[in-house]
């Protein structure tokens, strides 16, 4: 049908063009309830209706959604526009996630409506300044938590060495060890030493006894074999 005006309830290429129609509304909303969203190109074919699948799809997310919202947007919802266009810049279905109940197309048409024609705002640059404050904020508080985590890290390392080097102090000297009273027993001093000096003395007394008890016996043995030889 080349040439044919595009008037309402015209067709091209087999497929309805111009405004959506109650009746067509309600088909496609009772097949989205039935099927869910998704597969646009089948919908023609389920339900007769001559619309392709890329208009059936528009027509659901930009207007017959029922989480959709209603009215003009708030002051609020312009300021998280401001704050994210200063951030992802035509983004609009990224920023559209952060709007629930808003679709990419309205905000992209509120956008070009009110800022892009104009000079930069005052309410532009106080979002723009209000963002990046916030961002610097929130690196600062980051670097502090990562500093204090690493100083965290750090005691706790600097302990497992010392009792690392605890043990091995045991290990190797447990004498000396035990005299200074384990791990609670601070650093050695003069009677400390003096004290393990005396248990090594007594070690070797030790010795001197048994040494002087195969004397006597000896002696003993000595006396008897005399008396044996008199008589």
């Amino acid at each position: 049908m080349e040439g044919q005006l595009m008037s309402w309830g015209t067709l091209e290429n087999g497929w309805r063009k111009g405004p959506w129609t109650a009746q067509e509304d309600e088909i496609l909303i009772e097949h989205v309830n039935q099927h869910g969203e998704g597969r646009w190109n089948c919908v023609s074919k389920l339900t007769g209706l001559r619309r392709n699948g890329k208009s059936c799809r528009l027509r659901w997310v930009n207007y017959l959604r029922p989480d959709l919202k209603r009215g003009k947007i708030t002051p609020h919802e312009e300021n998280i526009i401001l704050e994210l266009h200063a951030l992802w810049g035509n983004r609009w279905s990224t920023i559209a996630r952060s709007l629930p109940g808003r679709t990419d197309n309205e905000i992209k048409n509120y956008w070009r409506t009110h800022f892009k024609k104009s000079k930069p705002s005052k309410n532009i640059e106080k979002a723009r300044a209000r963002f990046l404050r916030q961002q610097q904020e929130q690196q600062e508080r980051e670097e502090e938590q990562q500093q204090a985590d690493m100083r965290g890290i750090m005691t706790q390392v600097e302990e497992a060495a010392l009792a690392q080097d605890m043990q091995e102090m045991a290990y190797m000297y447990p004498l000396n060890y035990m005299l200074q009273g384990g791990e609670g027993g601070g650093g050695g001093s003069i009677s400390d030493g003096s004290s393990e000096e005396e248990a090594w003395g007594s070690l070797w007394n030790l010795d001197d006894i048994h040494d002087d008890g195969e004397g006597v016996c000896r002696g003993d043995l000595t006396m008897q074999d005399q008396v044996l030889t008199f008589y």
